[in-house]
């Protein structure tokens, strides 16, 4: 399996969007910085999204567990130097 993991934030729908290559069962988490799943969810589709309405402006962590391929990615929410 390739690592092709795509996790990337769009603040205009104040979404953050997960890309696996494979359509197998795959783990999905949003964490804040402290750990605490925020979101989660579990399916064999190819793309996910975690929904961040409502959620305060900061760092938090997508986690993204296919079988052997273990992914986690850092998104900022809110920062606009």
């Amino acid at each position: 399996m390739k690592d092709d993991i795509t996790i990337f934030l769009n603040e205009q729908d104040d979404k953050v969007y997960v890309r696996v290559p494979d359509d197998k069962e795959t783990h999905f988490e949003l964490q804040n910085l402290s750990g605490r799943i925020l979101q989660e969810a579990t399916h064999d589709k190819s793309l996910h999204d975690f929904d961040l309405t409502g959620l305060d402006d900061g760092i938090y962590f997508v986690l993204v567990n296919q079988g052997s391929l273990i992914r986690s990615k850092k998104i900022v929410k809110g920062y606009h130097p």
